[in-house]
């Protein structure tokens, strides 16, 4: 054999399992994302399963992740204007409750949600809204399945 035919045998031995480490490093990280809840998504696809009516006009750094496992949930994070936040929880889900005061926001709402959507849709859904400087609200939309 010569010595470029074992120059390329050494380089084939060596890189051919440290590609196979490489791709299985993706996937376990990817299974974490999804397992753990924070894989990102497209923040329509997230609305969408937790019943909300698109974002307020004006939101910004916005942040949408889901997870799957047992269940599926999603969380929808976002700044907006404290006016247009809060409209926005009473349009997108009218007679729910909204609570003042709540252990980590200002304001907080568990609303019901109905719906024919199966695992397509939230059956459970969680809206909090906290403070923040120069008249912006943080939303925090969670929700998920229960089977």
């Amino acid at each position: 054999m010569s010595t470029r035919r074992k120059k390329a045998a050494i380089a084939l031995a060596v890189a051919a399992p440290l590609a196979l480490l490489l791709l299985v490093g993706r996937f376990l990280h990817q299974a974490d994302l999804q397992m753990t809840g924070r894989a990102p998504v497209p923040c329509a696809e997230a609305v969408r399963f937790l019943h909300a009516e698109g974002l307020p006009a004006g939101a910004r750094e916005k942040r949408c992740t889901g997870g799957q496992w047992q269940t599926t949930w999603y969380t929808v994070e976002f700044r907006s204007p404290r006016a247009r936040a809060e409209a926005w929880l009473r349009s997108s889900y009218p007679g729910a409750e909204v609570r003042h005061g709540c252990a980590d926001a200002d304001v907080c709402s568990d609303p019901r949600v109905t719906g024919d959507g199966g695992h397509d849709l939230a059956d459970h859904v969680s809206v909090e809204i906290g403070p923040e400087e120069n008249g912006l609200a943080r939303v925090r939309l969670t929700g998920g399945t229960t089977t």
